[in-house]
């Protein structure tokens, strides 16, 4: 279900100017532990974030054990990518996101958004509430 991974690094984001080696460096680790799992996977630094695209079918446990043991990451997380065809397409696909996911709708959740792009016309805690509404609207 999910094809990418964004991956959580720690100590490496404090490194200053030569941040870049270091992440580099994670790069290559994390490329190395995935070449012995079945699948191709892309890895790629970007805006400050390292994440893993799945390009072909995997194991899903197997690689969360070869990611689990490169040192350096302090955590993982699967995502969705979604094209940014703004906030109410976003909506949407959370709705249908979360849909499909969960069976039942009686459970509690949070909203937590970190924006890539400053840009964005509305900041972090505008999109927790409207996409938080959008959900409670949607999944009562």
């Amino acid at each position: 279900m999910f094809r990418t991974f964004l991956i959580k690094y720690g100590e490496i984001a404090i490194k200053g100017k030569n941040r870049h080696l270091f992440e580099e460096a994670l790069v290559k680790q994390i490329r190395h532990a995935l070449s012995k799992v079945d699948g191709d996977f892309l890895v790629t630094r970007e805006q400050g974030r390292i994440y893993v695209d799945c390009e072909s079918d995997y194991d899903y446990d197997e690689v969360v054990e070869a990611l689990q043991r490169v040192f350096g990451i302090v955590g993982f997380c699967p995502v969705m990518k979604v094209e940014d065809n703004g906030l109410d397409e976003l909506g949407n696909d959370v709705v249908r996101f979360l849909s499909e996911v969960y069976e039942t709708h009686h459970q509690t959740f949070k909203v937590v958004t970190r924006r890539a792009k400053k840009s964005y016309p509305i900041d972090s805690m505008e999109v927790n509430s409207e996409l938080g509404g959008r959900i409670l609207d949607a999944l009562p």
